[in-house]
């Protein structure tokens, strides 16, 4: 078990998410696996957000495992951005909600996959800037939101190193309590960003929230709600 978690370790830019296929597959299909439904249920992960997660992940797995023997450069880079996809989708479920809830113990962390949390945090892990956003005029259907690193007004560059802001957004009448109750995620990394919706939704109002997310998958603290109505 021990040797399990050095490799984790071990990964490129200090990334446990593996970037080889085949090993990335076996990641994904063991963690998946492991979160059983009753324990979706206990540690509070949405059911919108797992099935999101596991339908990525599917997507991939499908292109992967029906790959020839000698795939056209047109059918990689088809199971790369299938695999870009997942991978988000995974860091965000890890990150959210695995490594996050104090309750899941770092056998059962170690048991998908997922390196233990260290009893004293490093700077290298550490996500301490915040977003900042609001909202633009947008077409019918859409939310336009525009955003930045907070006490940096209006600046057009994420922080260096970052890959961009994670935005979890649901449509409520009343502001969600949880971050939990937040079903819906996306990774954004040029601003602004539109987001669209199904017709049956204009006029409701969304709520949305946002964090930075550095070059190996962590994500700091989510900003305060804010919300809008869908034009």
């Amino acid at each position: 078990m021990n040797t399990q978690v050095t490799k984790t370790r071990r990964t490129s830019s200090g990334d446990f998410v593996p970037q080889n296929a085949g090993a990335f597959m076996q990641f994904a299909g063991t963690l998946l696996a492991y979160i059983t439904p009753a324990r979706a249920t206990t540690w509070n992960i949405p059911a919108p957000t797992l099935a999101e997660t596991k339908k990525l992940v599917d997507t991939f797995v499908d292109i992967q495992q029906n790959l020839g023997a000698s795939p056209s450069p047109a059918e990689i880079r088809k199971r790369n951005d299938a695999q870009k996809a997942a991978t988000r989708s995974l860091r965000y479920l890890i990150q959210s909600y695995l490594r996050r809830k104090s309750f899941i113990t770092n056998a059962e962390l170690v048991a998908m996959g997922i390196p233990p949390i260290d009893t004293i945090r490093t700077p290298h892990i550490d996500v301490p800037e915040m977003v900042d956003f609001d909202f633009r005029p947008a077409p019918p259907g859409s939310v336009i939101v525009d955003f930045w690193q907070s006490a940096v007004a209006h600046s057009k560059a994420k922080p260096r190193g970052y890959e961009g802001a994670v935005f979890i957004w649901q449509i409520a009448d009343e502001q969600p309590k949880e971050l939990h109750n937040y079903h819906h995620h996306t990774m954004v990394g040029r601003r602004p960003h539109r987001f669209t919706f199904e017709e049956h939704e204009r006029g409701k109002q969304v709520w949305f929230r946002a964090a930075w997310q550095n070059a190996r998958g962590h994500i700091g603290e989510f900003s305060a709600a804010q919300s809008t109505f869908i034009g």
